[in-house]
C-alpha cells in the first residue's frame, strides 16, 4: 500500500516505504519525478532509501492531497507571458498554487520568465484540451534559431495554445531550429470530432463504408474496430510517450506474427529493452505495430515508444478480427489480393 503524505507546515512529505521508487511516487501524486528531483535537490539519480523525506508539493491543498488528479488528465491551454508577468502573478490568475504551476511546466521557481515564453495553466472555463483531427493539410513552419511559440503564432496571426495543440506539443518551451510546425489559425483550424454520449469523439466522416478499418484516437487513448460506419468493439490502450510519439496517418497493415521477442533502443544511452513473448503483433508502418502488452497495466495514457499497447486479449482479438487473416504460425504479409486492414491513426 502506498504511504500516507505527511502534511509539514505549508508542504506535502512523502515517507519513502521499502521498494519504491521515484517514477512510482511521482505517479501516486500526480507529478513528475524532474520535480521531485528539483524539490528535493537529488541532481540527475534516482536513488531514494527507505525512511527517506521527500517534499512532494508546497503549497497543497490538504483535503485533496490523497485524491489529486493527475496533471497529465487536467485540462490544459497555453498563455503566452508578458511584460511584468510573474510566475506567482500568472498562479494567481489561474486560480492555482504556485507549485502546482511549477510542475505543470517542470520548470525551476526561481528562474527568471522571458516575453514570450509558453506556460501550460488550467483551462478554467473546463473544455477538453485536445488536439484537431485533421491537421494534414495544414501548412507547415520550419522552426528558426531564436523562434519560440509566441513569436510563430505573432508571425501567422495565431495562438500559442492553438499551434501547441495542433503540434501535439506538451513541453511549449522544447521546440528546435528545425522543428517543422503545422500552422492552424482560429479561423481555419480543423475542427474536432464532436463528442457523444458516452464521452468519447463520434466520426461524422468516415475513410471507407464498405471494408473493415481500425481508429486509433491518440488524444483518447483508444481504438475503435469498425466495418464501414459501424463501431464494432473498442479498447482503451497505451500509445507513444511524448519522446517516442506514435505515428500518424493512414496507413495498412502490412506484417502480422502471433509472437515474436522485441528489442531495442542502446546500452549506453540507458534505454536498451528486450521484451520476450510480445503476442499478437500487427505491423502498419514501418515498425510501429499494434501488439499485446504485459509489462504494464496503464492503459488509458501514453507508455510506449511508439507502438500501440494493448491488453493481450483484446490484441489477440483485434489480430483475428484484421487482415491478412493469419490463422496458422509465423509470419504473414499483406499483398495485392490482400491488402491488409486500414488503420487511421489521428491526434
Amino acid at each position: 500500500h502506498p504511504a500516507a503524505p505527511v502534511l509539514a507546515h505549508d508542504e506535502v512529505v512523502h515517507v519513502v516505504r521499502p521498494g519504491e521508487t521515484l517514477s512510482q511516487i511521482a505517479e501516486q501524486y500526480g507529478t513528475t519525478v524532474e520535480v521531485l528531483r528539483a524539490l528535493n535537490q537529488l541532481g540527475d539519480v534516482d536513488f531514494i532509501w527507505h525512511g527517506q523525506r521527500l517534499i512532494i508539493s508546497q503549497d497543497p491543498e490538504p483535503e485533496q492531497v490523497a485524491m489529486r488528479r493527475p496533471l497529465a488528465a487536467q485540462a490544459t491551454i497555453f498563455y503566452a507571458v508578458q511584460p511584468g508577468d510573474t510566475l506567482l502573478g500568472i498562479a494567481n490568475a489561474y486560480g492555482i498554487g504556485l507549485a502546482h504551476l511549477v510542475e505543470l511546466n517542470n520548470i525551476s521557481p526561481s528562474r527568471p520568465l522571458l516575453v514570450g515564453q509558453i506556460l501550460r495553466v488550467p483551462n478554467r472555463e473546463g473544455s477538453p484540451d485536445g488536439p484537431p483531427v485533421d491537421v494534414s493539410n495544414l501548412p507547415i513552419h520550419v522552426v528558426q534559431p531564436g523562434e519560440h511559440l509566441g513569436s510563430i503564432a505573432a508571425q501567422y496571426n495565431t495562438t500559442p495554445s492553438l499551434l501547441a495543440q495542433v503540434n501535439q506539443i506538451e513541453n511549449p518551451s522544447l521546440i528546435v531550429p528545425g522543428q517543422r510546425l503545422r500552422i492552424a489559425r482560429p479561423d481555419t483550424a480543423p475542427q474536432r470530432a464532436p463528442i457523444g454520449p458516452d464521452g468519447y469523439h463520434v466520426h461524422t466522416e468516415f475513410p471507407t463504408t464498405t471494408e473493415k478499418w481500425i481508429d486509433v484516437d491518440l488524444s483518447e487513448q483508444r481504438v475503435v474496430a469498425y466495418e464501414g460506419t459501424e463501431p464494432v468493439r473498442a479498447f482503451i490502450v497505451s500509445t507513444g510517450l511524448p519522446g517516442t510519439p506514435t505515428v500518424t496517418g493512414t496507413f495498412r497493415i502490412w506484417a502480422k506474427v502471433p509472437i515474436q521477442d522485441m528489442y531495442g533502443g542502446n546500452r549506453a544511452a540507458g534505454d536498451y529493452y528486450y521484451l520476450k513473448d510480445v503476442q499478437w503483433v500487427q505491423y502498419f508502418y514501418e515498425d510501429y505495430s499494434f501488439h499485446g502488452t504485459y509489462w504494464h497495466n496503464n492503459f488509458g495514457r501514453p507508455m510506449s515508444r511508439g507502438c500501440v499497447n494493448m491488453r493481450n486479449e483484446d490484441a489477440e482479438w483485434l489480430y483475428r478480427w484484421a487482415a491478412p487473416e493469419n490463422e496458422g504460425g509465423g509470419w504473414l504479409f499483406s499483398d495485392a489480393s490482400d491488402p491488409g486492414t486500414l488503420v487511421v491513426v489521428h491526434p
